[in-house]
């Protein structure tokens, strides 16, 4: 297509949100608004073809293209993780707990339901268990809940150490074979334009989406900064994935292919559908339709670079003409022929009420 060498041009900077969601599904399994850092690139092999003398290079035929992103957020994730490792993330996960107990007699009886910590065998006779700081595994019962070889003193206070099952605890097992999730992944930039008294004043003037149908997460880190003076972030970074389902060109030669990705630039503002519309075109000469049936209105956008695009009809305003002759829907563009005659259908952009276009429609006899 020609480029309009008098468009405003657009910068992109910052991440604002980044959305993966399961491809079977469709459901949200990741999320993240605390995006510090992103990059994407993407890279392709020149695949040199050399002949003749000298052996200069006569063609190159790419192929191996990349597409990927690596991306930090500043917030602690268990999802990413899981999303890296392919691991099982849920509830109900096993964590210490202390509590202080004051003997009644020479035992000691813990309150909640004790279990095994993680690496203990769940069928042990006892499991876990501390009291005080003496650092002694004394273990306790799960049945009778009764802390095992340890004499305590009627009346006195003891800190017990042991361990349970948290509903609200949130466990990811991190297998010894990584199997990285594919998901679908949206990533939300900001766009901004020059604007105001100064063409050094910059104004947010839309988004930038960058989609990955079939994205891994390839980094597999599930590391935790545990500095003092850090906070731990986030990875989300991932490898874009051949999309075969967007191959839609059958065998149509340099076309038949699968994609990586889209970028889709919106621009803000009520009139961000319509912005890049020029003109409507309406197919067709008269329009024909009979009593009692209906028509759709044949209109189209021509876009800034004379593109042809079928219109989301809501942004449409139709007005039917005099004579009563036949009715349409006002933001559906459907005819609905009344009584034999001619008229005319209006069709405006309603976002720019000056971008008009007429159809004439012609109504016949039903029989």
């Amino acid at each position: 297509m020609p480029l309009q060498l008098n468009k405003t041009p657009v910068y992109v900077k910052g991440t604002a949100e980044m959305w993966v969601r399961d491809i079977a599904t469709g459901d949200f399994i990741g999320y993240s608004n605390k995006i510090d850092t992103s990059n994407f690139t993407s890279s392709v092999n020149a695949g040199e073809i050399r002949a003749g003398l000298g052996a200069p290079v006569a063609i190159n035929i790419p192929d191996s293209a990349t597409f990927t992103g690596e991306v930090t957020a500043n917030d602690f994730s268990l999802e990413a993780r899981q999303l890296a490792t392919g691991g099982r993330l849920g509830y109900n996960g096993t964590a210490p707990v202390m509590e202080t107990i004051t003997a009644t007699d020479t035992a000691l009886k813990v309150t909640g339901t004790p279990v095994a910590a993680y690496g203990e065998p769940s069928d042990a006779e006892t499991y876990a268990c501390f009291v005080g700081n003496d650092g002694v595994n004394y273990g306790v019962d799960p049945k009778t809940k009764v802390v095992q070889g340890f004499t305590a003193k009627a009346g006195e206070k003891y800190c017990v150490r042991y361990f349970v099952e948290l509903a609200s605890a949130q466990e990811l097992t991190i297998p010894t074979q990584f199997n990285p999730t594919v998901a679908n992944v949206t990533i939300k930039m900001a766009v901004y334009g020059a604007q105001g008294g100064s063409a050094m004043n910059g104004s947010r003037v839309g988004n930038l989406f960058i989609v990955i149908p079939r994205a891994q997460f390839i980094n597999g880190d599930v590391g935790v900064n545990g500095s003092q003076t850090e906070a731990a972030t986030t990875p989300w970074s991932f490898s874009a994935l051949a999309y075969d389902e967007a191959d839609v060109t059958c065998s149509e030669c340099a076309l038949d292919n699968s994609v990586l990705g889209y970028m889709v630039y919106v621009p803000c503002g009520t009139d961000a559908a319509t912005r890049a519309v020029k003109a409507l075109a309406i197919v067709g000469g008269i329009i024909t339709v009979k009593q009692g049936e209906t028509a759709q209105t044949p209109v189209f956008y021509v876009m800034e670079d004379n593109e042809v695009v079928t219109p989301n009809y809501s942004d449409l305003t139709f007005a039917v003409g005099e004579g009563g002759h036949a009715e349409v829907g006002a933001h559906t563009g459907v005819i609905t022929g009344s009584t034999e005659g001619s008229t005319t259908i209006t069709v405006t952009v309603t976002a720019k009420p000056t971008l008009t276009a007429t159809a004439n429609v012609t109504v016949t006899s039903a029989d």
